[in-house]
């Protein structure tokens, strides 16, 4: 049997077994491609398979691959809650990570989260996070082997190659090692094989989520086939409870975060010579808009939020309000002000480090009252983990407000409360 064959005589058996992956397979369209580096792989509406690649996998191994892919698909991470900036390897180990302790299949060697010294029961974006940052460490060890190998081979001392050894066999090489399931690294030639079958691997990842991206569309349609089921056929309990949950109805904070912007831009308008009226020509002064806006973002140090949060905060951040936005100040609060706002763009520009200030109780009065005594601000967002009672604010009040939490329980808890003042969103990291 060609490839297709195969895969569609392991699906029709779904149709009485596992109706809800057959119904999610149904949604997609099964599309031969032989150029791709994987096997098997989903996003954009598609499955798509490799036939040269798939001919070597046995009938069981196929099917436990098939049903990996369309669990992918149910927890939606080829579709929604991509993290930035992410490394492609990242992103595919941590989705192994988040079904791999909840839907164990002996056939298939995928990631776990022990394997990393990681907790199990993260969430995808969490897990997704720690391995970029492997991943860059792995790059950076790999940088210090090469520089060290350099310095050898021009005359350097046999202790400074030992020392630049060292350094390339840090947390980094973990990942490359897992990723490749080479098992030795010890002589150069060894060394050589596994840099090569690690570029593979990387290689491979890459390819394997190259069709992942945000697409609300798609994500829409999993989430009505999983909220209009109620055969789940041999899933296991604590997967369908994962499943249930990323089903749930949140407001992304991409999409809140892209919104909100798009309120807050105000500009400014003044006559110029420079440019000819599109009514009247250069018989008239054109118009020239200056972008003005100013936005104060108030992180609630109250809690557990510690500097290495705080950095994420502000890629993010600066990330979504590149454009448009004349200045980007930062207060901490926790029940008072601490201190004076911070200015982003010069922080970043003096590589300046973020450290929390506070951590006393928590009160969003604080942070209300800043802006109603500073109305210059055109939008305030506050990140909090929203254990604190709902503040009063001005029914005047000009700045726009944008609540982002990052506690899931207080998300829910808290959010018919305070979408009375502003929009709620929730940002998990």
């Amino acid at each position: 049997m060609t490839a297709r064959e195969r895969i569609q005589q392991e699906v029709e058996q779904w149709f009485l077994t596992e109706p809800l992956l057959f119904t999610v397979y149904c949604s997609h369209r099964l599309t031969m491609n032989p150029n791709m580096l994987c096997a098997l792989r989903t996003g954009q509406g598609r499955i798509e398979y490799n036939p040269t690649l798939l001919d070597a996998v046995q009938d069981h191994v196929l099917s436990a691959m098939l049903k990996v892919e369309i669990i992918r698909i149910l927890l939606q991470h080829p579709y929604a809650r991509q993290p930035l900036g992410c490394h492609p390897m990242a992103k595919h180990m941590a989705s192994d990570m988040v079904i791999s302790p909840a839907y164990q299949l002996v056939w298939l060697n995928m990631a776990n989260p022990q394997d990393f010294d990681l907790p199990e029961g993260q969430h995808y974006e969490w897990y997704a996070l720690r391995l970029n940052e492997m991943v860059k460490e792995m790059a950076d060890s790999s940088s210090d082997s090469d520089d060290s190998s350099n310095d050898s081979s021009s005359g350097q001392t046999a202790a400074s190659e030992e020392r630049g050894e060292s350094k390339g066999d840090t947390g980094g090489s973990r990942v490359s090692r897992s990723a490749s399931d080479s098992s030795d690294t010890s002589g150069p030639s060894d060394t050589s094989a596994s840099s090569d079958t690690s570029a593979s691997s990387a290689s491979s990842d890459s390819d394997y989520t190259a069709l992942w991206e945000e697409d609300a569309f798609q994500a829409r349609q999993v989430t009505d086939i999983i909220q209009g089921t109620t055969q789940w056929g041999t899933m296991p309990g604590c997967m369908v409870e994962l499943i249930k949950k990323a089903a749930e109805g949140k407001i992304d904070y991409r999409g809140a975060l892209r919104s909100f912007r798009a309120s807050i831009l105000s500009q400014k308008r003044r006559l110029t010579r420079m440019r000819p009226s599109r009514r009247f020509g250069f018989e008239q002064m054109g118009s020239h808009y200056d972008f003005t806006t100013r936005l104060l973002v108030a992180i609630d140090t109250s809690g557990s939020v510690g500097s290495e949060e705080l950095g994420r905060y502000f890629r993010i951040i600066t990330t979504f309000f590149k454009y448009g936005i004349q200045e980007i100040d930062v207060l901490m609060f926790d029940a008072d002000v601490q201190g004076k706002p911070i200015k982003l763009n010069e922080a970043k520009k003096n590589k300046q480090e973020f450290k929390a200030q506070g951590r006393g109780g928590t009160d969003f009065q604080a942070a209300i009252d800043y802006v109603r005594e500073n109305p210059n601000y055109d939008g305030l967002i506050i990140i909090t983990d929203g254990y604190a009672p709902t503040p009063e604010v001005p029914p005047l009040l000009r700045t726009k407000l944008l609540w982002v939490i990052d506690n899931e329980s207080s998300y829910r808890h808290h959010y018919e409360s305070l979408r009375k003042t502003g929009r709620v969103c929730l940002m998990q990291l």
